[in-house]
Order: C-alpha cells, then structure tokens, then sequence
C-alpha cells in the first residue's frame, strides 16, 4: 500500500478512491479549508488551510496554519467509518505559549461526509481548548470542505 502524495490521489495501489470498500474510501491526503464559525449564527469568524492524512489503520495526521507552528504540534487522531459516506473524525495537537512553555491542548472532533466520487468531503466540527491540567478554556465550531490531493 502506498499512500505518497502521488498514490493518494489513485487511492491504495492504484485504485480510484470511488472503487475501494466504502470503509476506506476516505484514505488518503486531502488539502482542506478550515473556517471557525459562532457556534449560535453559524457566522465565519476565520478560514485558513490546513492537510489531512487518513492511513488505512484508522489513523489520523493534521496540519494547520491558524496558529505559528511555533505554538503547536502537528495533529495526531483517528477515524472511524460510521455509514455511507459518512466518518467521524478526532485529534489533539499541544499548544505551546511564545515563551516556548507548555499551554495545554486542542482537541477537534468531526463528522466527516464524504462525496459520492470520493474526491471532496466537507465536515462539522466542535473545537475544544484545555490548559495544562485539561480545564477547558474555551470551545467553538467550524465547518471544513476538502479536496482530494
């Protein structure tokens, strides 16, 4: 199997993504765009990009530029198929404050649907913010659409 930023786009080995079992059909490297919203009027607040992997074993690689990287680890988390076309989606990254000091984490958790060709899918998502003894600080929405890389 391999999933290099040119197979991923074929899917496993090759494959279009539209044929694998529908269990796996969001394997892959996506490039997507993150947009916060008010949780109430569902108004964008920011939208920036961010790149998704999701590996065959259920794992799960975030990247996002909403922060400096100097103020967060990549994403680490899982997925799950749940129905057609359908997956929820978790991960955590650390935060770090400019002094370069431990601040806590961010946890996201989605529902990722997925489109008939398996080359887009757009998600709902709840944000949460903790500090360093996982006291939650604040928490938010955001809706994502992705592409297929």
């Amino acid at each position: 199997m391999s999933l290099g930023s040119g197979a991923a786009a074929a899917g496993i080995d090759g494959m279009p993504p539209s044929w694998l079992p529908t269990t796996l059909r969001l394997v892959g490297v996506w490039d997507v765009s993150v947009t916060l919203r008010n949780c109430v009027s569902k108004q964008a607040l920011a939208t920036f990009p961010a790149t998704n992997q999701f590996s065959a074993d259920g794992s799960e690689l975030e990247f996002g530029v909403k922060t400096p990287p100097s103020s967060r680890y990549p994403s680490l988390g899982t997925w799950h198929y749940i129905g057609p076309n359908r997956y929820t989606s978790a991960f955590r990254f650390f935060r770090f404050n400019p002094d370069g000091s431990y601040a806590g984490t961010q946890e996201v958790q989605r529902t990722i649907t997925l489109g008939i060709d398996a080359s887009h899918f757009s998600t709902v998502a709840s944000v949460s913010i903790y500090d360093t003894q996982h006291h939650l600080l604040q928490s938010g929405c955001a809706t994502e659409t992705a592409t297929r890389r």
